[in-house]
């Protein structure tokens, strides 16, 4: 169990937290996780990189690290998860809730770079058949940061439209959602990539954007900050990753030329002796 001091600072500071737990052995991190309560160690294991989440998790015994998974927010959780052992992987999604695991491997579904792999599926949505102060309620209850545009969704899960809550905050609160809503300006697609919405102009007037996918299922909101700073950079590792992949794939045909040219002299000399003799 943890004293009071370090439970005190793990819970009011989880982010310089976890910058310093992320520099330990891995023995010395594994005991400290092992140690917190699920919550806790949520709340601080999700400020660190997705390759210190993937090591520190894989050394954890499977049910503490499952629970530590499905507390974190999703896109974080995908991006350590594309880093571990395939079979590990598996063994975490059996060991979580069915709706957790689908949920994570709907995300893994889609590369790296398509938009549906960074949507976030958790944002708050509203249905169409909700009043404005049920809506609201909702909204306060759950202490989400929604930014300032809502997405209405039918009972199929289609997205019928928007509201802003400052228009929310003007209505009677008997008032149908269904009044209220207006068009989606942007309808992004789950399987577009994602530099394809970089320099969007709705970005200059919208903090997300509703993504659905190819029947028109919604699927999550992008948020513009997720395009503007965070995904540059995996971008950017892509790139570089894909980059040595290929370099090294050429670096092998360069290799396995070179040994079939010494293969094939070698044949025609001895082809040439034999025709000596």
């Amino acid at each position: 169990m943890l004293d009071a001091l370090t439970k005190g600072y793990l819970t009011l500071h989880p982010a310089a937290a976890a910058h310093t737990l992320a520099r330990l052995d891995i023995r010395d991190l594994k005991a400290v996780f092992q140690a917190m309560p699920r919550p806790l160690a949520a709340s601080v294991i999700e400020h660190m990189t997705p390759g210190s989440i993937a090591r520190c998790l894989g050394h954890l015994q499977t049910r503490a690290a499952a629970e530590i998974l499905v507390r974190i927010p999703s896109l974080t959780a995908v991006a350590a998860l594309r880093l571990m052992n395939v079979d590990l992987v598996k063994v975490l999604f059996s060991a979580m809730p069915r709706p957790a695991a689908a949920r994570l491997r709907l995300r893994l579904r889609y590369p790296e770079t398509l938009i549906g792999s960074f949507v976030d599926a958790e944002a708050l949505t509203l249905s169409v058949e909700q009043r404005v102060g049920d809506a609201l309620r909702l909204v306060r209850r759950t202490g989400q940061r929604t930014g300032h545009t809502l997405c209405v969704l039918d009972d199929r899960r289609h997205l019928a439209g928007v509201v802003d809550l400052c228009d929310l905050l003007g209505e009677r609160d008997r008032s149908k959602l269904q009044g209220v809503l207006r068009p989606a300006p942007v309808i992004l697609n789950a399987r577009a990539a994602l530099q394809t919405v970089t320099n969007h102009p709705a970005w200059l007037t919208h903090d997300s954007l509703p993504v659905v996918n190819r029947e028109g299922l919604f699927q999550g909101v992008l948020a513009r900050t997720r395009v503007m700073t965070e995904e540059q950079q995996l971008l950017t590792e892509v790139a570089e990753r894909n980059e040595l992949t290929t370099t090294r794939a050429a670096l092998a045909d360069i290799f396995w030329l070179g040994v079939a040219a010494l293969f094939t002299a070698s044949s025609g000399i001895t082809k040439q002796r034999r025709m000596e003799d």
